[in-house]
């Protein structure tokens, strides 16, 4: 490590660039984390309703079975399979790419399921409506949890990158100051002492 004044000032410069970095980051952090909040909070919310949706869904599996008769109930559930398109799309969050599901509306009307209305009753088109509510709020917490996730990664990334300018850079950034500048004073004190004594031994031959 050369102990110059260049180098003592190069080192202050590359100590206010990582300060600047690392409060970027830690500000950058915080947004994630207030972000990543909200993201829970809606995830918190949706699990709940699926969970009541869920167990709506199952009793009122139970009661069509019960009343209309299992055969019935089943044949109507392989009748009205079909598939839900789903669009994923990219959503940044402070410069973060987070992924965003969307998808058409789950629900349809009874002369879209797929089976005979005949051979239905109420109680079976009360199941096919209650499990498409399910599918849609298990669409939505998925997506939810996609953004949770790939914020998740991001904030973790950007705590290392953070804690690694505060406690590795910064303080070894210092260190090297510091002994530059302690080798330096410790130069101007070495000249001091040589011009003095050079004086002093002028001084004696002029007397």
């Amino acid at each position: 490590m050369t102990a110059t004044r260049a180098a003592l000032l190069e080192r202050r410069s590359r100590i206010r660039l990582a300060q600047r970095g690392r409060d970027l980051l830690q500000d950058k952090r915080k947004e994630l984390l207030r972000a990543f909040r909200e993201v829970a909070e809606s995830a918190l919310v949706a699990s709940e309703r699926l969970g009541r949706t869920a167990a709506e869904a199952r009793e009122s599996l139970r009661l069509a079975e019960a009343l209309e008769g299992p055969d019935v109930v089943w044949s109507a559930g392989w009748a009205s399979n079909d598939e839900v398109a789903v669009t994923a799309k990219v959503r940044s969050i402070m410069g973060v790419r987070v992924p965003v599901i969307d998808h058409e509306d789950v629900g349809r009307p009874l002369t879209e399921r797929g089976y005979a209305l005949a051979t239905s009753g109420p109680r079976t088109d009360g199941v096919a409506r209650r499990y498409e509510a399910v599918i849609d709020v298990l669409l939505e917490l998925a997506s939810t949890e996609l953004r949770l996730r790939r914020l998740g990664e991001e904030i973790g990334k950007t705590t290392r990158r953070a804690n690694a300018l505060a406690h590795v850079v910064l303080p070894t950034l210092r260190d090297e100051a510091r002994a530059i500048g302690l080798k330096l004073q410790e130069r101007e004190r070495e000249a001091t002492f040589a011009l003095r004594r050079v004086k002093a031994h002028r001084d004696r031959r002029v007397t």
